[in-house]
């Protein structure tokens, strides 16, 4: 078991969290920190009543829950030990009075009376936060576009959704998030990391370049890396990222981000 501590560095004025995490379950990533920075920085931007979707051990849900203005967060994951050891987080976080955490396949929660209460809040949620991971197949892209699409019904008007999207995947792709699903109006970035090294020593990851460069080979929009070769910001493909990991073994470079979204 270990215990992550996230400090003012990451959190400002909402102080500091701890987050237990078990044995077998992915750790805290830069992309949950920028998602982190995000809420702590936008605070303005979340009110009300908020989902976590894919929630993890909870770290996005309880920031959002230190947010003042936030009276209920619901945290959404389908893996059992998340669900479980986020709620212990949430108790040891003393956030357990205004977040609360549901096993659930995306938006479609297991048991029935959860399934209720999620149902009871469409068109009332004030705001989603969430750090997909990429999908298998496609451009990766699949589970971004699906908080958004499954979040459609839930969101009030004006409701906000905070969507961790790392630079590669390119603005062409990212902006056309709102073609993908209608209904939706791009806001912009609203936190980044710096340029940092994409672990290919990662078997996801680098399996991952490997899937872009397929599907920019398709035909699909380029994805947009850092060229780990120069001082300079020059950016490469993912096939050319690709490439220069077999050549030099040096990692592509890119930075994990936060954007928002309106619904109309």
């Amino acid at each position: 078991m270990e215990v992550v501590v996230i400090g003012e560095d990451v959190l400002g004025s909402l102080g500091s969290i701890r987050i237990e995490q078990p044995q077998g379950v992915y750790e805290l990533t830069p992309a949950s920190r920028v998602g982190m920075t995000a809420i702590a920085s936008h605070q303005e931007l979340l009110t009300g009543v908020g989902l976590d979707w894919g929630c993890g051990t909870g770290c996005l849900a309880i920031t959002a829950a230190k947010v003042p203005a936030v009276t209920r967060v619901i945290g959404l994951d389908i893996e059992p030990v998340n669900v479980e050891a986020a709620t212990r987080n949430a108790s040891a976080n003393n956030v357990s009075d205004v977040v609360s955490f549901f096993l659930s396949d995306s938006y479609n929660p297991r048991s029935d009376e959860q399934s209720s209460t999620l149902r009871s809040l469409h068109g009332k949620v004030d705001f989603i936060v969430a750090n997909p991971p990429a999908t298998n197949e496609g451009d990766g892209f699949g589970w971004r576009r699906e908080v958004l699409r499954g979040g459609l019904d839930l969101l009030k008007p004006g409701g906000r959704v905070l969507l961790c999207i790392s630079i590669q995947y390119s603005a062409a792709r990212i902006e056309g998030l709102c073609d993908d699903v209608p209904g939706f109006v791009y806001e912009g970035l609203v936190a980044t990391s710096g340029w940092v090294r994409f672990d290919m020593a990662r078997a996801d990851l680098s399996r991952q370049v490997a899937e872009y460069a397929e599907e920019e080979k398709r035909g699909g929009l380029e994805y947009h890396f850092r060229d780990p070769t120069t001082d300079s910001n020059k950016i490469i493909n993912a096939r050319d990222a690709l490439a220069c990991y077999h050549k030099t073994g040096l990692s592509p470079l890119s930075k994990w981000q936060n954007y928002l979204f309106l619904k109309k």
